[in-house]
């Protein structure tokens, strides 16, 4: 029940980190939500495309540093490392991506889940325990960062899909949803 629910709970999240910051009255007496014409801006970007790409750009940021390592790190599984150097020429053009839409719509990127502990996203204690592990334990872990990244990637992207309204960001997603999937059928195969 609760796995059904995540992609919900996700945009909800994903909405509520969007917003700007409400005052006690407004939680006494909430007005009613903008209609979905009200929440968007010019060129159709809305609230919910401008927090999935705020969530995604972290997502992607976190997983750099891991992917470096798997591409420099002696003894690494070579399909692994290939699939690291794979997925790190893929973040990057996501990247440059996400940061266009954001700035098509006039938005400017803030990083409002810096030192976050949130699934799909790649800590520093991770980071750290990846950087100081060898041989399987490392490739190991990889699998594990990688695996939690890709899903919690996919179920994001798939909140987005759902309620987004930005074709420039739909399109962005898309491709992240599709590559998520292939990337994890790969990664079940090393």
């Amino acid at each position: 029940m609760l796995r059904a629910a995540a992609p919900l709970l996700t945009l909800l999240l994903l909405t509520a980190c969007a917003a700007p910051q409400e005052t006690h009255a407004a939680h006494v007496h909430p007005s009613p939500p903008p209609s979905s014409s009200a929440a968007a801006v010019p060129g159709g970007f809305s609230e919910t495309d401008a927090a999935y790409v705020q969530l995604a750009i972290p997502q992607d940021e976190t997983l750099l540093p891991v992917l470096a390592l798997a591409k420099s790190r002696e003894g690494v599984d070579p399909a692994l490392a290939g699939l690291a150097a794979e997925v790190q020429t893929g973040h990057q053009q996501e990247l440059e991506r996400l940061r266009k839409a954001l700035a098509d719509a006039g938005r400017t990127y803030l990083n409002m889940h810096e030192g976050h502990d949130m699934p799909g996203m790649v800590t520093a204690d991770e980071l750290a325990a990846l950087t100081n592990a060898t041989g399987q334990a490392f490739d190991d872990l990889l699998r594990t960062l990688l695996r939690a990244h890709f899903e919690e990637s996919t179920t994001v992207a798939k909140s987005e899909l759902a309620a987004g309204s930005s074709p420039e960001v739909l399109d962005v997603t898309r491709g992240i949803e599709s590559s998520r999937a292939a990337y994890l059928a790969r990664l079940g195969s090393t």
